[in-house]
C-alpha cells in the first residue's frame, strides 16, 4: 500500500520545521514568500492532503476569542440590523467553542472609535470584526492589527491598502451602488434637470464608502447622462426635521429643476418626510435599506427606489467566515461583494421582518 504522504515527509523535503509547514499550509503566522512557495510546491507534489476530521477534532477543545469592533447597536436602524446579523451567528456557532466580545463606538464620535481602539489589547483575541467607518482613524488600528498577526474580518467599508492584509471584506460594493443609484434616477431626467445628492452624514469626507457612492453616482451621470448636472449639498442636522424642510425648501428654491434626489446613507425617510410635509411630488427619492421607516415611504409612493444592501446579511457573513476560519481553517474568499438589491412597491413585500436574513439564510458551520 502507498504511504500516505504527512507533514513530516514535506518538512524533510523542504528542509524546514513540521511547525513552518503547519503555519503554511493554515495560512497562519508568517513566513517568508521563498519558503512559503517551496513548501507549497513540495506538497503538490507529493499529493499532500489534509485530514480535514482530524483537524477539527484536534482544535475542539480550543476557545477562541473574538472581538468585533462596531458602531453601538441602538445608535441607528442600519447597525441594528447587522447587529440582528451577529446575532443569528453567534446563536448557530454558540457550540463551537467560540466567544465573541463587542466593542462597541459612537457612530458619530470618531473620538470614541480612537479610544476604543487605544484601549483594545489585540493578543487577548484571535480575530477581529471590524467597521471601518471613519477612515483617518482606522489607518492607525489598521497597522496595529497587521502588526499583531491576527485574522480580521472587515464590513461595511472597504478600505484598500497596498498589503491588503485583511481576511476578507463583506459589504456592498460602494462605486457599483453609487453608479446603480445614478442609472435609475438617469431613466426620469431630460436635458438641463438636476438632481440633489446629500450624503445626511456626519463628516461625510471622512467616510471612505460615501466618498466611493458619491464617485460612483458622479461617473454614470457623466457618462450616461452628461446633460443633467449632479448638486452635492452637505447637511448634518438631519434629526431636526424643520431644519431639514426648511434646508430642502432653500435648495429646490435655488434649483427649480431639481428632478430627483439621492442619499448615500439609509435616511432617506428623513428627506421623504420632509418632501411629503411640503406637498412635492415631481421629485424621484432614492435611498438605502430595508428599515422600517424607509419602507413605509416605499409603500405609499413618497421614495421611488430603495437599494438593499444586505445588512443583516453583512453581520451574519462576517461573524460565520471569521469562526469557520478559526476552527476549521476554512480561508473565505477575499472580496465578498452583496448583491444589490433594488426594490419597489411592486416587491417590498419580500423585504419585510429580514424575511431573507431569518427564514431563507443558513451556511453550515463545519
Amino acid at each position: 500500500m502507498e504511504k500516505t504522504p504527512r507533514l513530516k515527509d514535506i518538512a524533510d523535503l523542504a528542509d524546514v520545521s513540521i511547525g513552518t509547514v503547519d503555519r503554511v499550509l493554515h495560512d497562519r503566522g508568517r513566513v517568508a514568500a521563498t519558503t512559503k512557495e517551496k513548501v507549497l510546491r513540495i506538497a503538490k507534489e507529493i499529493g499532500y492532503q489534509p485530514n480535514i476530521h482530524a483537524s477539527i477534532l484536534s482544535g475542539s477543545n480550543r476557545t477562541y476569542r473574538l472581538c468585533c469592533l462596531v458602531p453601538k447597536n441602538g445608535m441607528d436602524p442600519f447597525w441594528d440590523h447587522v447587529h440582528a446579523g451577529f446575532q443569528k451567528a453567534i446563536s448557530q456557532i454558540g457550540e463551537q467553542n467560540v466567544i465573541v466580545h463587542f466593542v462597541e463606538f459612537d457612530l458619530f464620535s470618531p473620538a470614541d472609535f480612537t479610544e476604543k481602539v487605544n484601549n483594545l489589547q489585540l493578543n487577548k483575541y484571535h480575530g477581529l470584526i471590524v467597521a471601518p467607518i471613519f477612515h483617518r482613524e482606522y489607518e492607525l488600528l489598521r497597522k496595529s492589527i497587521v502588526k499583531s498577526d491576527i485574522p480580521f474580518v472587515v464590513i461595511n467599508t472597504l478600505v484598500e491598502s497596498e498589503d491588503k492584509s485583511f481576511l476578507c471584506y463583506i459589504g456592498p460594493n460602494s462605486y457599483q451602488s453609487g453608479r446603480l443609484a445614478a442609472r435609475l434616477l438617469t431613466e426620469h431626467c431630460v436635458a438641463d434637470d438636476k438632481v440633489l445628492m446629500i450624503p445626511l452624514e456626519k463628516d461625510y469626507q471622512n467616510a471612505q464608502h460615501m466618498l466611493e457612492k458619491e464617485r460612483g453616482f458622479r461617473d454614470c451621470f457623466s457618462e450616461v447622462a452628461p446633460y443633467v448636472e449632479v448638486i452635492t449639498a452637505d447637511f448634518e442636522d438631519y434629526n431636526d426635521p424643520q431644519a431639514l424642510g426648511a434646508f430642502l425648501n432653500h435648495m429646490i428654491s435655488l434649483h427649480p429643476t431639481i428632478k430627483g434626489i439621492y442619499t448615500s446613507a439609509s435616511r432617506i425617510s428623513k428627506i421623504a418626510a420632509a418632501i411629503d410635509a411640503q406637498r412635492i411630488s415631481h421629485i424621484k427619492l432614492i435611498g438605502y435599506d430595508t428599515l422600517q421607516e424607509n419602507l413605509m415611504y416605499l409603500e405609499r409612493g413618497k421614495i421611488t427606489y430603495l437599494i438593499n444592501q444586505n445588512p443583516p446579511l453583512m453581520g451574519y457573513l462576517g461573524m460565520i467566515y471569521l469562526a469557520k476560519y478559526l476552527v476549521f481553517k476554512s480561508r473565505p474568499q477575499q472580496y465578498n461583494y452583496l448583491p444589490l438589491d433594488v426594490i419597489l412597491p411592486e416587491n417590498v413585500s419580500y423585504y419585510q421582518n429580514h424575511y431573507l436574513l431569518h427564514d431563507i439564510l443558513f451556511i453550515p458551520f463545519m
